[in-house]
């Protein structure tokens, strides 16, 4: 049997780019054996929401924009940060209803994952939207276009290319019991 693994010692840590939308240092390691993982880089991101909108009659409220990551126009969850100082939970209301103009008659809390523990120092936290109906316009940041369409989620997990949209999915329908 294998030792089981231990904690890297955090040796130094540079701040490289902090700005508005990141934050990335590069951290100078050393495993129980002493060797030197350096640089290490690690994404200091804010905690982000994914929900699965459905609307009165159980049909899926998704959303459908352009990711430059990947330089894809593709349809998704609802999804956005939690800023500063907000619950989860409050995001995934305020996220509704800026990206699509609809609000959740109920939301459920399906949990929380890491968005990459590789790499990466924030969770996504997966929310369920039931009753949702549209109460107004979107109310979309300046730098955002988001097309708002009302899909049937049987097979929607087959449309969205993001893995924690798909997570939310299913963890979504799980708790459904679909």
């Amino acid at each position: 049997m294998s030792a089981s693994p231990e904690r890297w010692h955090v040796v130094c840590s540079e701040l490289v780019v902090a700005d508005r939308w990141i934050r990335l240092r590069a951290d100078d390691c050393r495993d129980a054996s002493a060797r030197s993982i350096a640089p290490y880089y690690v994404l200091e991101y804010g905690d982000w929401i994914s929900l699965l909108a459905l609307d009165e009659s159980g049909d899926a409220v998704v959303v459908e924009e352009y990711r430059h990551g990947a330089g894809v126009v593709a349809v998704g969850t609802v999804g956005g940060g939690v800023e500063p100082g907000e619950r989860p939970a409050d995001a995934a209301v305020r996220e509704l209803r800026e990206e699509t103009g609809y609000a959740a008659g109920e939301i459920i809390d399906l949990g929380a994952t890491w968005a990459n523990f590789g790499n990466h120092t924030n969770r996504v936290h997966h929310f369920l939207a039931l009753g949702c109906r549209r109460v107004g316009e979107q109310q979309l940041d300046p730098n955002e276009s988001i097309a708002v369409h009302v899909l049937s989620p049987d097979g929607l997990d087959e449309h969205l290319e993001q893995s924690y949209h798909q997570l939310t999915w299913y963890k979504a329908m799980e708790w459904l019991g679909r």
